[in-house]
């Protein structure tokens, strides 16, 4: 199978060569291998929707450590009780949920939030004293 693909995109790339030098889909089918100027042309389509895939990534990758960048800075006051930071900070989740596809509906039930004020997180954080922390293997 992995042969397989890797000639298939070999023939994709011969085809994208030739069209780019200006064959039509009938010269570039005989150069790289097709049947017919319709799998030359199917080979040249997949090829540009691989590479603005690939650009999609590359985009999406920027996008999301630019939301880290602004996120950083704002945590510790979130977390300390700052709501103005905590609302920016939620945004930003907001967005990289959006651009993950997170906020999608998949039929997961998710989980429900829980807004407390500063002297209700510091009450709650007392009752987890001694509380096994999620993920610590207890």
């Amino acid at each position: 199978m992995v042969t397989s693909l890797a000639v298939a995109a070999v023939k994709r790339a011969k085809v994208v060569e030739a069209v780019a030098q200006g064959a039509t889909y009938d010269d570039a089918a005989k150069i790289a291998g097709y049947a017919n100027r319709g799998g030359a042309f199917k080979a040249f389509w997949r090829a540009v929707e691989q590479r603005e895939a690939e650009a999609v990534d590359n985009h999406r990758a920027l996008e999301l450590a630019r939301l880290d960048a602004l996120q950083v800075p704002l945590w510790e006051k979130a977390m300390n009780g700052d709501v103005k930071a905590a609302g920016m900070v939620l945004k930003i989740i907001e967005q990289r949920s959006r651009l993950l596809g997170l906020d999608k509906g998949d039929g997961v039930q998710a989980a429900q939030t829980v807004v407390m004020n500063p002297a209700e997180v510091a009450a709650w954080k007392e009752t987890q004293r001694g509380k096994p922390e999620i993920g610590d293997g207890a």
